[in-house]
């Protein structure tokens, strides 16, 4: 004699994994796809407010010319997600949805958290490290650093950016030549061959950092 409750719910003949998901709903599948990239999004406002409110300016990074910067930076998740779109319906297509949806979801979730925990390992890198004054190579306790100039380029601003001169710099010390995004006036002036000192400092994790900056005399004379 069957119980009350077995009589209330019908017999699916489905594995309990797969009535799980056949109660998967459409509202499920919007929050799946759309709050991962919302939670990214609120994570880079925070930390832009973060750095909104301090009372100097940031550090300014200098990458090695092989790294992507602006807005290839934080493109690259989006591109790794459409690439997790594409590959996940040719694989819905061969083995069916309910069979690799657990999968997918868990691979989509932790690319966005991946992404979100680079941005927040990025503002740490540099948390303490501000960019001083002009004179800052002549009271900084480390002496500066002498870098000539391989290129140089104006940016206008952007939404990830305020723009200002892009220079390839070869620094004294380093093998690869080193990419510097300065926005001020005073380097608008910089010629290919001059030369600056940089007071450079690490981030905390890893990367250089430029906390001062200054054009040799002889560039200061053009």
């Amino acid at each position: 004699m069957h119980s009350a409750e077995s009589m209330t719910r019908p017999d699916t003949g489905l594995s309990p994994a797969a009535t799980a998901l056949s109660g998967w709903t459409s509202q499920r599948t919007a929050w799946l796809l759309f709050g991962p990239p919302a939670f990214m999004v609120a994570v880079r406002w925070l930390l832009q407010l973060a750095d909104d409110r301090q009372n100097a300016t940031p550090a300014l990074s200098l990458a090695p010319v092989s790294t992507t910067t602006g807005m290839l930076d934080l493109l690259w998740p989006v591109a790794l997600a459409l690439a997790v779109l594409v590959a996940a319906g040719l694989v819905i297509r061969r083995l069916g949805w309910r069979r690799v949806m657990p999968v997918i979801g868990g691979a989509w979730l932790l690319l966005w958290l991946f992404g979100s925990g680079a941005m927040l390992e990025r503002h740490l890198n540099r948390q303490g490290l501000f960019l001083q004054g002009m004179n800052a190579a002549a009271t900084a306790p480390s002496a500066p650093v002498t870098a000539r100039i391989v290129t140089t380029k104006f940016k206008p601003p952007s939404l990830r950016s305020l723009g200002g001169t892009e220079l390839v710099l070869q620094v004294a010390g380093l093998e690869i030549p080193q990419r510097l995004l300065i926005d001020d006036a005073r380097a608008a002036p910089l010629k290919l061959g001059d030369t600056v000192a940089l007071q450079i400092a690490p981030g905390r994790f890893s990367g250089l950092f430029v906390t001062g900056w200054q054009a040799s005399p002889a560039t200061d004379s053009h």
